[in-house]
């Protein structure tokens, strides 16, 4: 556990300003972003800690004594008191042959202290001679590349033959040099471990932000930012501190109403942070690698005005994703309803600029600021038990199912989730006698639409949306669960828009879904083969396992593939050839679908006039034999001499061209 830092500020104001020499440095120890050089900079700063110069260096990356050497001439070259002296960097040293260390020894790994000392040279005592009656603070020891010994034989050298008082700060658990543990009984006379201290720091940080409105909210939410940080558990101070200068700019492009709004600033802090701390700086552990993008679902990347960042799991038993663990430490279990559109925050995050204009507009129509009003109809009427009619507005109320039923009749409910909701919202106004339909019209009409309006507006990312981002149990969107989810009119519904889907699903996969990923083909490489085949960096893998390529006409794919360079072109057959090291079973569709491309290339030599071209085409097909074709027909050997061959084709192939 850390020592409370005012017992560490009182034994080094005693320590830096006592008469007697103490010949030893101060070593304050503690993990990366606890605070360290915020506490020893505002020591430095403090006009009533020390009469002594203070000079700051870090030592982060200076690669040896010589670099050392130039940066500690420069921050004490100055006849300046009270001034807080920083490396100019990692110049090359003006002197040269500065030092010359002694052979073997201290390379060697055998150097001890006075040979280190031996080595520093009269530059070196010069610098010694400006930092005498200095305080020096060497900052971030364990990412220094200069081995320990030398390091701080050069420390001893100011403790031991000068009035220098050195404070050393490192993250101990990352200084593995054999040297260390030696040299620092010999160089470190006390040393301090310091805990993180979110209070004071987060204060200090809140009144460097000039803004005054700025500052002002963050001083007021302040317990609401510590409440934050304490559930983050990552205890990283230069993480908090960066987290307060970013929403700074936020909360100052915000209109005074809008700051004047305890909710919507709250909300936004809350929102901020989590997506800031989680997401942009992903603190934790190598496993969970959130980034920005992932605030949206799977299937929103094309949706404008999102605003919820939620991820269901429906399998209690499952280990839950990295991203349902960040909404469980800040008890966010239904998700995040956003003060603006996540694809905002989004470019907030990655690009640190904040569009005032977007910004006030979005939170004018955030539930903090337009309230219900802003809310789509079927949402308010979600809420049926919640409405004060006494209030008068029993109006409003038969207004939204009016909304709800033409926005219906004209078709405008096309994402899966919003449009259950509405299934479960009418099915109960119908249950009410809220509406002039029966239960059992309504669910007909309810599956009209389906037919008629809902299909007809499929997406493929909507299909895929349902099975593999809600799974076949889905019971809640947008924060809010489907109501009447258990009945068995609602489930009668569902099961009939899962099964259309299915079957539209089925249909376009047969008949489009080749035609759209034949266009990446040309267009975008990695996307084509990172459908198809394992690669690096792939936005999408829809079809590892879909023999997808056999609903592709064969005269099609051999144009689109011609279109290619030479180079892309013979590296089209080696790049697809990996999609059937693991799964062989994709060749019983799209086995015979390759040797109508030879077909077809086969054509191409008897239409052509060029034999040089004809050669290149030729190579094609061989190289078509020996990776793909020599596999089929052994596996269809294997499956003839036992009996068992498998049919996994599981469309119906259109197929167009020679054969």
């Amino acid at each position: 556990m850390g020592i409370n830092r005012t017992e560490v500020r009182d034994f080094l104001k005693d320590w830096a300003n006592t008469n007697s020499k103490p010949h030893f440095a101060v070593l304050i120890e503690g993990r990366w972003g606890c605070g360290k050089t915020h506490f020893v900079t505002r020591l430095l700063e403090d006009e009533t800690f020390t009469d002594r110069k203070p000079i700051y260096l870090s030592v982060f990356g200076i690669a040896d004594i010589q670099s050392l050497e130039t940066s500690l001439f420069y921050a004490s070259a100055s006849t300046a008191t009270k001034t807080l002296h920083k490396s100019v960097g990692l110049a090359g040293s003006i002197f040269s042959g500065a030092l010359t260390l002694g052979t073997g020894g201290i390379l060697g790994g055998t150097a001890n202290l006075n040979k280190v000392v031996d080595a520093a040279t009269s530059q070196l005592e010069q610098s010694a001679k400006n930092m005498d009656g200095a305080l020096l603070v060497l900052d971030d020891l364990e990412r220094c590349q200069i081995p320990m010994s030398e390091l701080l034989g050069v420390v001893n050298r100011f403790v031991e033959h000068g009035d220098t008082r050195v404070i050393l700060c490192a993250n101990t658990d990352n200084l593995d040099d054999k040297h260390f543990s030696a040299f620092k009984e010999k160089v470190v006379g006390q040393s301090f471990l310091l805990a993180s201290d979110p209070d004071s720091a987060l204060a200090s940080f809140i009144t460097e932000i000039g803004q005054t409105e700025a500052r002002e909210l963050l001083l007021k939410h302040q317990g609401d930012i510590l409440y934050l940080y304490g559930k983050s558990g990552f205890h990283n101070l230069r993480a908090l501190r960066q987290f307060i200068w970013q929403l700074a700019s936020i909360l100052e492009k915000m209109k005074r109403e809008y700051r004047q709004n305890d909710k919507l600033v709250q909300n936004l802090i809350t929102q901020f942070f989590i997506f800031f701390i989680e997401f942009k700086l992903d603190l934790a552990d190598e496993t969970s690698s959130l980034k920005p993008q992932d605030l949206l679902g799977k299937y929103d990347e094309d949706r404008d005005e999102v605003r919820h960042v939620c991820e269901f799991s429906f399998d209690k038993d499952k280990e839950p994703t990295p991203k349902r663990r960040v909404f469980e430490k800040y008890e966010q279990h239904n998700g995040i309803r956003t003060v603006i559109t996540v694809q905002n925050w989004i470019s907030i995050l990655t690009s640190g600029v904040v569009d005032a204009d977007r910004l006030n507009a979005e939170l004018a129509q955030s539930d903090e600021v337009a309230g219900v009003a802003a809310w789509p109809s079927w949402r308010r009427l979600w809420h049926l038990y919640d409405w004060d009619f006494s209030d008068g507005s029993e109006t409003e109320f038969w207004s939204d199912v009016e909304d709800m039923q033409s926005n219906l009749k004209d078709g405008r409910y096309v994402e899966v989730g919003e449009f259950l909701h509405v299934v479960g919202v009418s099915i109960m106004l119908a249950d009410h006698k809220l509406i002039d339909q029966t239960v059992p019209t309504t669910i007909a009409q309810l599956k009209t639409y389906i037919d008629e309006m809902f299909v007809t507006q499929l997406t493929d990312e909507r299909c895929r949306g349902v099975t593999e981002s809600f799974g076949r149990h889905l019971d809640s969107y947008d924060g809010l669960g489907f109501i009447g989810r258990e009945d068995a009119e609602f489930k009668d519904v569902m099961k009939y828009l899962v099964g259309k889907m299915d079957a539209w699903h089925h249909t376009w996969m047969s008949e489009d879904a080749g035609k759209e990923l034949l266009k990446f083909l040309a267009e975008d490489w990695v996307r084509f083969f990172g459908n198809l085949t394992i690669i690096n960096h792939a936005p999408e893998q829809r079809y590892l396992d879909v023999p997808i390529l056999a609903t592709i006409d064969v005269k099609t794919f051999v144009d689109a593939w011609f279109s290619l360079s030479r180079h892309d072109e013979r590296l089209v057959v080696g790049s697809i050839k990996n999609r059937y090291e693991y799964r062989t079973e994709l060749l019983d569709a799209e086995g015979s679908w390759w040797r109508d491309i030879q077909v077809e290339l086969s054509h191409r030599i008897a239409i052509s006039k060029s034999k040089p071209r004809n050669v290149q085409i030729n190579n094609l097909i061989n190289h078509i034999n020996s990776s793909i074709i020599e596999k089929w027909e052994l596996r269809q050997f294997s499956e003839f001499s036992s009996g068992n061959s498998t049919d996994l084709s599981w469309m119906t192939r259109k197929r167009v061209g020679n054969k």
